[in-house]
């Protein structure tokens, strides 16, 4: 009896401690803001966002509207400021520190905007080279396209990829049933070519080396939510 109760009460702290886990990773994978490369600029409670890498500390203002937007972006102190004029997507400016930077236009959906230069037809932003796998200074501002998608596109995205949750579901889900069932998957497999066996130690070897590769593959697919974007 006290061990039937004991049993329950593991269970039960179990499942307490899998749903707190659930809570912390969707709270954390959930968090509103933009990517800026690999660095996460999380939404603040002001409308402003900010973040940082190993390179520096980010920090944007938005203000305006879709057709006119400004925004005040700081690198580790220095503040830039741009002015965005969308009239239309075939008719596009951006200023930097009133400085006209870009003038063309935007092809795509907003938030995913490609932009094209007038004057030549190329792209709005040159593809950087990154020396020795290290960033310069100049490298870390943001591009003109990507102002364009975040101030007047309204690109927003989530700190973890929520396309991760599925196979992560699904490797719950079978961790579950073989939990809650544990000869399941023998009677699936089995059931309708044996009358009265019963699984051998190897089969019950295999079932808790086959758990515990559920659950790494869940805690890995939850670390690649957030490594990838």
């Amino acid at each position: 009896m006290k061990g039937s109760i004991f049993h329950k009460m593991q269970t039960s702290t179990c499942w307490i401690v899998c749903l707190v886990l659930l809570g912390v990773y969707l709270f954390a994978a959930l968090r509103p803001g933009v990517w800026l490369r690999d660095a996460f600029l999380y939404r603040q409670a002001d409308g402003s966002f900010s973040g940082k890498d190993a390179y520096a500390a980010y920090t944007l203002q938005l203000s305006g509207t879709e057709s006119e937007a400004e925004a005040a972006f700081t690198l580790d102190g220095e503040t830039r400021h741009y002015r965005i004029e969308a009239k239309d997507s075939a008719e596009v400016k951006l200023y930097q520190d009133g400085a006209l930077i870009f003038d063309g236009s935007a092809l795509g959906d907003p938030g995913d905007a490609i932009l094209w230069r007038e004057d030549d037809g190329g792209l709005a932003d040159e593809v950087k080279v990154i020396v020795n796998g290290e960033y310069q200074k100049d490298d870390l501002w943001p591009s003109c396209g990507w102002l364009y998608n975040v101030a007047v596109g309204g690109r927003r995205e989530t700190r973890g990829s929520v396309a991760f949750l599925l196979p992560m579901g699904a490797l719950a889900l079978l961790l579950f049933l073989d939990l809650r069932f544990p000869l399941l998957f023998w009677n699936l497999r089995h059931g309708l070519e044996v009358s009265g066996g019963e699984p051998t130690d190897w089969y019950y070897s295999m079932q808790r080396v086959g758990r515990i590769t559920d659950i790494v593959g869940i805690f890995v697919l939850a670390a690649l939510s957030f490594a990838l974007h």
